[in-house]
């Protein structure tokens, strides 16, 4: 870090001076007007004011919240007044100063990658931070944001070491509700965020951004009603200010009417092709059983006509063996009676006459055979 241009020991008045502001004000009001103090020096082209910061934040009637608020507002301020970002040098001269001058140059510095969602930036930095504050809630905050917006597997682990980190307050939780927020990737991380933040405002840290990121999670879950109640409670407790995130806020409110619109439109066209593919379905459904029906009936009538004409095949056969039967049998018969007569018969003339008896019968017998095993006439 600079060097301040002003030796210690000339800096001194003015270091009584805000420690008599800070004894003056309410113990609400200390970090609002430490970044009153510090403000002017955001402008500059020095980073005097970090140090002055940590030498502050060293005064016991600091206390840790405070510090982190005063951090958080005053980097804001030198991101808009284009103030330029710590770097390896300001880190070089800090590693000589206390834990605090180092604490609150982290602060400071990963405020400001946050604000410009440097998240690879922010990832590297808050892994050296944590090798010293490890268990600090907001150095934990600013590197589940880096890890969780640069979609590291570690950023849900870092994101639950925040929340329940023992220091953990109003600034830490913002910004793991801002880390949370960035994690649209993962499952579950609508609900997460909606748990954080009714925590929040359980414990009275209710603020615009608070509903803001509510509506955001409200919208990612199709719940769009109380999404737009959240939007725009988020609108009117910001009341005038930064233009640009109440641009920000309008942005998102127009996301959920749109949203809203167009499930409402996918759900009507579902809705219409649904009831269509119904009746088309029906119509094909009754054309095909009228179809099956017909075929069936079809079938129906060739089976009974074949069953018909196996049982007239049947009948048919049947009769022919009968008349066969009845034929064999009268053939014996006759051949018997021939056959006694043959053997009766005395003169030759008597044997001639019965053997040509016999040879008709069997050519009568022969004839009727073929008769009643040969093809039938069909009916006419």
């Amino acid at each position: 870090m600079e060097q301040s241009p002003v030796p210690p020991q000339a800096r001194r008045p003015a270091a009584e001076a805000v420690e008599e502001l800070l004894d003056a004000a309410p113990a609400s009001e200390r970090a609002a007007t430490l970044v009153e103090y510090l403000k002017p020096e955001t402008s500059g082209d020095s980073l005097a004011w970090i140090t002055e910061l940590a030498h502050i934040a060293e005064d016991p009637g600091l206390d840790l919240p405070q510090l982190r608020r005063a951090c958080t507002d005053l980097a804001w301020l030198a991101r808009l007044a284009e103030q330029r970002c710590p770097d390896d040098r300001d880190w070089t001269l800090a590693r000589s100063g206390s834990r605090t001058q180092r604490l609150v140059l982290a602060y400071v510095h990963g405020q400001r990658l946050r604000f410009d969602y440097r998240f690879a930036e922010l990832r590297t930095r808050c892994n050296q931070w944590l090798g010293e504050f490890h268990d600090d809630a907001l150095v934990l905050s600013l590197a589940a944001f880096a890890a969780l917006g640069s979609r590291a597997s570690n950023g849900l682990d870092l994101y639950q070491r925040a929340i329940d980190a023992p220091d953990a307050d109003d600034k830490s939780r913002n910004l793991a509700l801002t880390a949370i927020w960035f994690a649209e990737h993962l499952d579950g991380s609508a609900e997460m965020l909606l748990s954080l933040s009714e925590t929040m405002m359980a414990r009275g840290e209710d603020n615009p951004n608070v509903h803001y990121r509510r509506a955001t999670a409200l919208r990612r879950l199709a719940r769009y009603d109380e999404a737009l109640t959240e939007i725009d409670l988020a609108i009117d407790l910001f009341g005038v200010g930064n233009l640009l995130v109440h641009e920000q806020y309008a942005q998102e409110r127009r996301a959920i009417i749109d949203a809203r619109d167009l499930r409402r439109q996918a759900e009507s066209v579902r809705d219409t092709l649904g009831a269509e593919l119904s009746e088309r379905v029906d119509a094909r459904v009754t054309e095909a059983a009228s179809a099956l029906e017909q075929r069936i009936e079809e079938a129906s009538r060739q089976l009974t006509g074949r069953v018909a004409v196996a049982q007239e095949l049947v009948s048919e056969g049947l009769l022919k063996m009968v008349e066969v039967l009845g034929l064999f049998v009268t053939l014996l018969g006759f051949l018997i009676g021939s056959g006694t007569v043959i053997i009766k018969a005395k003169t030759f003339e008597q044997r001639a006459l019965t053997m040509t008896v016999v040879a008709l019968g069997a050519i009568i017998f022969f004839a009727l055979l073929r008769r009643v095993v040969g093809p039938r006439h069909p009916k006419p």
